[in-house]
């Protein structure tokens, strides 16, 4: 079979779909992945194959200042980014998908829908992290949705009203797919209406959620996609001797998206591990950031490595609450301190909490907290033994497989 996956955003954004691709080529089916350019690297890297999916990312950092704004990053990222190129981004998706047996998108893909209802095709949705399902009953903690766990009946109305307040970011969206003759969205488009009335991937782990009773029909819950090290792809000699030369390290790190808009991140961090004395490796994500941190015994800069190399060797992760960042920590069974920026990172972060393997210390407070709450995971034996726990579960789930299957028997059913 050929199965095309549509992504859009971050690396996180995409790191699933790469894993759930490397496993159906394995088996022998076609994998391709339809995103914008700046992934072209990742995507071919994975062994899969490339299709572009405008709109490309810009290399602006008020664009990524914007993307990242916790309360009004959502709304630019849908009204001035990705709704205005419903027209090329559909065009794109319609040539990737030339061939194909079945459609997978994750939340961003606006085209996807559309691409799905013109051709036909078989066509599931993926949620990545458990606050895409926008569930009342197990709702999410986002900077936008003022929700609360255990008020299902206010959740519900407050989640009506957030509709109705953002109906003119469906608007044009709308218009484009009546001028197509696909007819109207049958719910919002940023909402419910992201998914498939033919089935979701929730791709993630139990251990940040199960499935709710209010999820959309056909939800199912595969287990956690973990990012895999690519074949052959070894530390950097430096890295390695840093590593091995003395007692495990604190790790920081933003991740891709947060690491544009890091600030004083990583100069609080290196204070804060000098404070209290242990050794530290800053993943710096861009060499800006980089400027100004203090050479010393004990601390080591980098741009960027494998977390499913480093994390294993770490006394503990912080880090921005990206899922996929999370769930690596978890594998490697390091406690972690979350420090969320922006979009689902806030819920992500409060579910490894509640999962027991994880502090959250607000942005704003990073520079004065850093250090005091480090030092309260670190002596936490409790959270380190959630944390090796947390491995053993994670670790068996398999996501990528399960996905597989139920990706390739979906096709099969509406083929046959």
């Amino acid at each position: 079979m050929k199965v095309v996956f549509a992504s859009h955003g971050s690396l996180g954004d995409l790191v699933p779909f790469l894993e759930i691709g490397k496993v159906l080529r394995a088996r022998g089916h076609t994998a391709l992945v339809a995103t914008h350019s700046a992934h072209r690297g990742a995507v071919e890297g994975a062994g899969l194959l490339f299709a572009p999916m405008r709109p490309d990312r810009p290399h602006d950092p008020a664009f990524h200042r914007r993307f990242m704004n916790p309360l009004r990053g959502p709304a630019f990222v849908y009204r001035n980014f990705l709704v205005p190129a419903i027209r090329e981004s559909d065009r794109d998706l319609t040539a990737a998908t030339e061939g194909a047996d079945i459609l997978v998108s994750v939340t961003l893909a606006l085209a996807a829908p559309l691409v799905a209802a013109r051709r036909g095709l078989p066509w599931l949705s993926a949620a990545f992290q458990p606050a895409m399902l926008y569930s009342a009953i197990d709702p999410p903690k986002l900077a936008m949705l003022p929700l609360v766990r255990g008020w299902a009946d206010y959740n519900r109305r407050v989640l009506a009203y957030a509709e109705k307040g953002v109906e003119a970011w469906a608007r044009p969206l709308a218009a484009y797919r009546a001028a197509e003759g696909l007819g109207d969205y049958a719910a919002h488009p940023a909402f419910r209406g992201q998914h498939s009335p033919e089935g979701v991937l929730a791709l993630y782990s139990p251990l940040f959620g199960t499935v709710p009773a209010d999820a959309p029909a056909g939800t199912v819950q595969t287990g956690q996609v973990l990012q895999s090290t690519p074949a052959g792809e070894r530390l950097a000699p430096s890295l390695s001797a840093f590593l091995a030369d003395g007692p495990p390290p604190v790790v920081f790190t933003l991740g891709s998206a947060s690491a544009h808009v890091a600030r004083r991140f990583f100069a609080a961090s290196a204070a804060a591990a000098a404070r209290l004395g242990v050794r530290a490796l800053l993943l710096v994500g861009r060499a800006e950031n980089a400027a100004g941190l203090p050479q010393r015994d004990g601390l080591m800069v980098a741009e960027t490595a494998p977390y499913q190399a480093v994390f294993p060797q770490a006394a503990a992760v912080v880090h921005q609450g990206g899922i996929g960042t999370i769930a690596l920590a978890m594998a490697a069974g390091a406690p972690m301190v979350c420090v969320p920026f922006a979009h689902d990172q806030p819920d992500n972060a409060a579910r490894a909490v509640r999962a027991g393997v994880a502090r959250i210390v607000p942005r704003w407070r990073y520079g004065v907290s850093a250090a005091p709450a480090l030092a309260d995971v670190l002596a936490d034996e409790a959270m380190r033994e959630a944390a090796r726990s947390a491995a053993r579960t994670i670790t068996a789930e398999r996501g990528a497989e399960r996905a597989a299957d139920v990706i390739l028997a979906h096709a099969a059913a509406r083929l046959s």
